[in-house]
């Protein structure tokens, strides 16, 4: 009996048997760019002032944004999968169900993500760490502070893209889309490839005193990656969470709302959300499915 010719297999990228090789040219930019941070930190002066106006700053981070994270993706993407959107699962857009349980659970947790805050401030740090990490924490603060300073529609239009869209496209591309994926196909196990993901998302903010709030927010976003394996969850979620303070800060400049957003929410508050929260979660769960990445 004759074998039948069987088509051979269309290779998905050079680097397709090599998922090590890609996570580590993922992470290593990561790692460098904290690592030279950390070391030249100093406490110096950051005052608004320091920075330019909002339509030169905005640029500046878009551009710095697209270097670090969009280029990046694109090009191991391709290298490593062929098929960019495919890998990075962005072909199949979400169900209302889906988006109406994502957005719960993002505006949900925001109502107690800052007593994870004062966790933060309980651990330790030894004076040089606590000099170099209060200078970033200042520096961010000051640029988000001039960030938030708009006077205009079209300012306010420049900065929910560069502080809610931008980042959420970007951001979520690189850490749930790139190195989830890579590290699902490297057989690491959903909590250890969350794990990684978000504290790799927590560093590359710079900012300690949210690392355990970052962290979790990564964890969130990484979770609802593994079990939807639709990447515009993320990015939606991580839209809304971005987009909440741009709005927030254009309501109180015009004297619709004089929302604290920096402020910790009273106890109950914060409990009720947190229940709320881990009864989304469960139905959440029970809603979807572990899904198998390839």
């Amino acid at each position: 009996m004759e074998e039948k010719n069987t088509p051979k297999e269309t290779p998905k990228g050079f680097f397709r048997n090599n998922p090590l090789l890609v996570f580590i040219w993922t992470v290593l930019p990561i790692i460098v760019v904290f690592t030279s941070t950390l070391l030249t930190a100093s406490a110096t002066d950051t005052s608004i002032d320091n920075y330019g106006s909002i339509v030169s700053l905005s640029i500046a981070q878009i551009v710095s944004v697209v270097i670090l994270f969009v280029l990046p993706v694109l090009l191991l993407s391709f290298v490593y999968k062929r098929n960019i959107f495919g890998f990075l699962n962005m072909l199949k857009l979400p169900s209302v169900k889906q988006v109406a349980f994502v957005l719960a659970l993002i505006l949900s947790s925001n109502l107690f993500l800052n007593f994870l805050m004062e966790i933060n401030e309980m651990i330790p740090l030894s004076e040089g760490l606590e000099v170099k990490f209060t200078a970033l924490q200042e520096s961010t603060i000051a640029m988000q502070g001039k960030f938030l300073d708009f006077s205009s529609v079209f300012e306010f239009a420049l900065i929910l893209f560069v502080m809610a869209i931008l980042p959420a496209l970007a951001e979520e591309m690189y850490f749930r889309g790139l190195i989830e994926g890579v590290l699902f196909d490297l057989k690491v196990g959903p909590f250890h490839a969350i794990f990684i993901s978000s504290l790799l998302f927590a560093m590359v903010h710079f900012q300690f005193y949210y690392l355990l709030p970052l962290f979790f927010m990564g964890a969130l976003l990484g979770y609802i990656y593994y079990r939807t394996k639709n990447l515009w969850l993320t990015i939606i979620a991580h839209f809304v969470n971005n987009g909440v303070m741009v709005v927030i800060t254009a309501t109180n400049k015009l004297g619709y709302t004089n929302m604290d957003v920096e402020g910790t929410p009273p106890l109950l508050t914060s409990v009720i959300g947190f229940v709320v929260f881990m009864a989304i979660i469960y139905f959440f769960h029970n809603n979807t499915k572990q899904t198998k990445f390839e």
